[in-house]
């Protein structure tokens, strides 16, 4: 009786130990440079006080830009949200999208280069908008693949707090 419940033991652990947990399901550890070019943020150093929103843009996406403007005519609403609009185009592209939506006067929002191309490669991002939601522990709760439903996206990310 021993050996079977010790035997048991030992399948379940071997067991728990195979299963693997989702890549998806926490944050990245990656590396992104800032608009003004220089400073390189690790997401490792990304505060966990708020929720986290990691945006993939692309300066001349229409969706990006009707998703930017209707975000923030509603800022006031997810002002308690951090905020990363990354982008994989080239710094003059960056900076053009972060200075026509005047993104550095928000506190809550930061612009900056994928240049590591987290985007593509973690998420497997084909299109842009791409949104990632994750909860203040860096949990993933939610994507949005494409031109999101604003109000839709309004209502996530105030379920995130």
């Amino acid at each position: 009786m021993k050996l079977r419940t010790l035997c048991m033991a030992m399948l379940c652990l071997f067991y728990l130990c195979a299963c693997k947990t989702d890549p998806l399901a926490k944050l990245p550890n990656f590396s992104f440079r800032l608009s003004d070019s220089t400073t390189i943020i690790n997401s490792k150093e990304i505060p966990t006080d708020k929720p986290i929103i990691l945006i993939s843009f692309e300066a001349d996406c229409t969706g990006c830009q009707q998703m930017t403007d209707s975000l923030l005519q509603n800022i006031n609403a997810v002002k308690d949200v951090r905020f990363y609009f990354l982008s994989m185009e080239s710094f003059d592209k960056v900076r053009l999208f972060r200075d026509y939506y005047h993104l550095d006067q928000y506190p809550n929002i930061i612009v900056g280069q994928d240049y590591q191309r987290i985007a593509a490669y973690h998420y497997k991002v084909r299109g842009t908008p791409y949104i990632a939601l994750y909860n203040s522990n860096k949990d993933l709760v939610g994507i949005y693949a494409g031109k999101p439903n604003i109000k839709n996206l309004i209502a996530s990310i105030k379920d995130l707090n």
